[in-house]
C-alpha cells in the first residue's frame, strides 16, 4: 500500500515530522543490530587476516623442517667462468678439481644431395638406427616432402629431420641424431632403395655374417620357472621330441599353455645387440605372446631379464641392451603365455657383426664423445650435460672446449637456506605485529584503524570505544603471541658435539647485544646473516637439527623450533574444528541472526508507521470537526447578538 502524508492543517503541527521522529526512535534496535553486525564483520576480517598470516608462517616453517629442505647445499664455481657449470649435492666432497675439456660430444648429422622437389620416390620400408634404438618405417611413396613428414613422425625420438629448399626446384633432406655421442651415430638399412632414391644415402655397405652359438635344451638341465606365478606344478617338465634325421627336422620342445621353464646353458658373455632366439613350428597368431629371458650373475647373485619376444617369420627373439654388457648368462627362460601348446626348436645365441648399413651421402657433423680430463685422468662420455657419474655427488655440464685445465671449486652454498630463514623470520614478525595491533588497548580511548578500516563502521563508532584493537581482550591471540615467543627462545638438545641449542646461536635473535630493552621486549626476530652463514658452512646438519629433530629414528620429526612452532600454530590454522575457524563461524552466525531480526523489525516499523499516520489522521480529522463546530457556534452566537440589538 503506498504511503500517505498528513498535512497537519487542522492542528497546525508538522505531523509528518512527528511521525518520522517517532519511527526513528522506534528503529533504534535496528541501528544497534547494524552496529553490532559491523563490529562482527570487522572481527571476521581480523580473524581471517590472522589465520592467513599464521598459515603463511606455518608453511614457511614446514619448508624449513622438511627432509628435503636445502639448508646448505654445495655449488660449483669454475675459473674461468662459463666453461663448466653444474651443481653439487651435500654429499659431494668440497675442494678444487682441475678439469680440461678437450672435445665436446656432438650430434651426428648427415644430409642428402639436392633432388627435384617433385621427384617421385617409390614405396617401401627402411630402418633408422641410433644407439640401442631403431625404427622400421613404411613409406607409401611420394615426394621428398612426403618422405620428410614420414620420417618426422615414424622416427621421432631417434632423428630430427630438416628440409632445406636450395632453389625453386631443388630440395635437400638433412637428418640429425636426437642423442649425442659416438654410439648414437645414425645408421640406415635401406633394402628397397627408398633413402637412396631420395639421394640421402648410397648403396648398402658390405656386412659381415653374425656369430651363431647353438643353445641345446636338455631335459636333465630343465626346471619350472616361478611355478607359483604361472600356476604350474613345480615338478612339471616340457615334452622333448628328438631330431628326425630322415626328415631333416631338429629336436623340438613342446610347452603347454601358460607354462614357464628355464634350462641351463654353457656360460655366455652378454653383449649389447646380442640376441636370444628360437624357431616356432607355427607362427604366432594375433594377440598371442611368448616371453624369452635369461638368468645372469651380478654381484654373486642370480638376476632375471625377461621380456616379451619380438616375433617375425616364424622366429621369436629378444635383443640384449648395453646394461647386459659383460654379464655372465647361464640359463635361458621360455614362457608360453598363449592359450595353446607351442613347439620350439633351434635355440641360439647370436652375436651380430657391427651393422654398417648404407653410407650417407654427406656427413655434416661426425658423432663424437665428450673427451676431458679430471685431475689428469682421461674421461669420455656420450653427452655434455647432466654428467652425474664423474665425481661423486656432482653434476657437471661441459659448455665449451677449454684452453687448458679449468679450476672447478666445489664449496658450500648457503644461499637457499638463508633465503628460507629470512622468509620464516618475515612471516613470524608479520604474525607478531598484526597480533599486537589487533589486541592493543589505548587507555585514553584513542583509536587506531590499522588494518581494520571497514566502510560499514564509522570512525565515530571506534572513537566511542575504549579499546584500540578489534581483537583487544582476546585471550586466544595473547596465548598465540606468548607461545610463539616461548618456542623461539627455548633451548633444544644439540646434535653430537655441536654447541647449537637456541636460535641466538645461529644469529636469529630479538636484538643484538647492546640493543635497547624496549626493542628486545617487542619480540621481533632479527637475523645476523654473517653468523648464520658461518654456522651453515661449519655444520649445516646442526642448524637443521635446531629446527627439527628425529629423536627416536622413526623418520618423523619430534621436536625443535620448527616442529614445536607448527604444533603451536595448528589451532589457529586448521580448517575443521580450528579455534579461528570456530570464532569466524560464530560471528558469521551472529550476523545472520541479526539480519533476520533486522528484517523482522523493519516489517514491524512499516506497520508501526502506518498506525501512527492513521492515528494522526484521525486526530487531524477530529480537530478539524471541532474547529468547524466552534466556528458554527461562534457565528450563530454572533448573529443572535446582533438581532437582540
Amino acid at each position: 500500500m503506498p504511503a500517505f502524508s498528513i498535512p497537519g492543517l487542522s492542528s497546525g503541527q508538522d505531523t509528518n515530522q512527528i511521525v518520522k521522529k517517532l519511527v526513528e526512535l522506534e528503529s533504534k534496535p535496528i541501528r544497534r543490530l547494524e552496529r553490532q553486525n559491523g563490529y562482527n564483520q570487522a572481527q571476521v576480517k581480523a580473524w581471517t587476516d590472522l589465520k592467513t598470516l599464521t598459515t603463511d608462517l606455518q608453511n614457511k616453517t614446514r619448508e624449513i623442517i622438511s627432509f628435503t629442505a636445502p639448508f646448505a647445499t654445495k655449488s660449483i664455481v669454475s675459473d674461468p667462468e662459463g666453461v663448466i657449470t653444474g651443481d653439487a649435492a651435500r654429499s659431494a666432497s668440497s675442494g678444487k678439481r682441475k678439469i680440461e675439456v678437450k672435445e665436446l660430444a656432438t650430434f651426428h648429422q648427415i644430409s642428402g644431395d639436392p633432388i627435384d622437389s617433385e621427384r617421385k620416390i617409390p614405396a617401401g620400408s627402411f630402418k633408422i638406427l641410433s644407439g640401442e634404438n631403431e625404427k622400421e618405417i613404411e613409406f607409401p611413396g611420394g615426394t621428398i616432402r612426403d618422405l620428410y613428414l614420414t620420417i618426422r613422425t615414424g622416427a621421432a625420438g631417434i632423428v630430427q629431420p630438416t628440409m632445406v629448399k636450395v632453389d625453386q626446384d631443388k630440395t635437400v633432406l638433412t637428418l640429425a641424431a636426437s642423442q649425442s655421442g659416438k654410439d648414437n651415430q645414425l645408421k640406415f638399412d635401406d633394402p628397397n632403395g627408398i633413402l637412396k632414391a631420395a639421394s640421402l644415402v648410397g648403396g648398402m655397405l658390405p656386412q659381415d655374417p653374425p656369430q651363431v652359438f647353438p643353445l641345446p635344451w636338455e631335459a636333465g638341465q630343465t626346471n619350472a620357472f616361478q611355478p607359483e606365478k604361472y600356476g604350474m606344478d613345480a615338478t612339471a617338465k616340457p615334452v622333448f621330441i628328438p631330431a628326425n634325421a630322415e626328415k631333416k627336422e631338429p629336436s623340438k620342445v613342446k610347452l603347454s599353455s601358460k607354462q614357464a621353464f628355464q634350462f641351463h646353458i654353457d656360460a655366455k658373455e652378454g653383449k649389447k645387440g646380442a640376441r636370444i632366439e628360437a624357431t616356432l613350428s607355427e607362427p604366432l597368431e594375433e594377440g598371442e605372446t611368448i616371453s624369452l629371458g635369461v638368468l645372469y650373475d651380478q654381484d654373486e647373485q642370480d638376476k632375471v631379464l625377461l621380456e616379451t619376444a619380438y616375433h617375425k617369420e616364424g622366429k621369436v627373439r629378444i635383443t640384449l641392451k648395453s646394461s647386459m654388457e659383460g654379464k655372465k648368462i647361464h640359463k635361458v627362460i621360455v614362457v608360453n603365455q598363449t592359450g595353446k601348446e607351442k613347439e620350439f626348436s633351434q635355440f641360439r645365441f647370436v652375436l651380430p657383426a657391427e651393422f654398417n648399413g648404407a653410407k650417407p651421402a654427406k656427413t655434416i657433423v661426425e658423432a663424437k664423445d665428450a673427451s676431458f680430463t679430471v685431475d689428469g685422468i682421461e674421461v669420455t662420455r656420450p653427452k655434455n650435460e647432466g654428467l652425474t657419474d664423474v665425481l661423486d655427488g656432482v653434476l657437471l655440464n661441459l659448455n665449451k672446449k677449454s684452453e687448458g685445465p679449468v679450476t672447478v671449486d666445489i664449496k658450500v652454498d648457503s644461499a637457499k637456506g638463508i633465503k628460507m630463514v629470512k622468509e620464516f623470520i618475515e612471516a613470524y614478525n608479520n604474525v607478531l605485529k598484526y597480533s599486537k595491533d589487533a589486541t592493543a588497548v589505548n587507555k585514553e580511548s584513542g583509536t587506531s584503524d590499522a588494518k581494520l578500516d571497514d566502510p560499514d563502521i564509522t570512525r565515530s563508532f571506534w572513537e566511542g570505544k575504549g579499546k584500540t584493537g578489534i581483537l583487544a581482550g582476546e585471550n586466544s591471540v595473547i596465548r598465540l603471541i606468548a607461545g610463539m615467543k616461548n618456542v623461539t627462545t627455548s633451548s633444544f638438545p644439540a646434535l653430537g658435539t655441536s654447541e647449537i641449542r637456541t636460535l641466538a646461536d645461529v644469529g636469529i635473535s630479538t636484538g643484538d647485544v647492546g640493543s635497547k630493552w624496549a626493542d628486545i621486549q617487542e619480540g621481533y626476530l632479527a637475523l645476523n646473516e654473517a653468523k648464520l652463514t658461518a654456522k651453515l658452512a661449519e655444520n649445516p646438519d646442526a642448524v637443521r637439527n635446531l629446527f627439527a629433530q628425529d629423536t627416536n629414528s622413526d623418520a618423523r620429526m619430534d621436536t625443535g623450533v620448527g616442529v614445536n612452532l607448527v604444533e603451536h600454530l595448528k589451532p589457529y590454522t586448521q580448517y575443521a574444528g580450528g579455534l579461528v575457524t570456530s570464532k569466524i563461524k560464530l560471528l558469521e552466525e551472529q550476523v545472520s541472526d541479526n539480519n533476520k531480526k533486522i528484517k523482522n523489525f523493519e516489517s514491524h516499523l512499516l506497520s508501526y508507521e502506518k498506525k501512527l499516520k492513521e492515528k494522526f489522521l484521525y486526530m487531524e480529522q477530529g480537530v478539524g470537526r471541532n474547529k468547524a463546530v466552534g466556528s458554527y457556534l461562534s457565528n450563530n452566537l454572533r448573529s443572535q447578538g446582533g438581532d437582540d440589538k
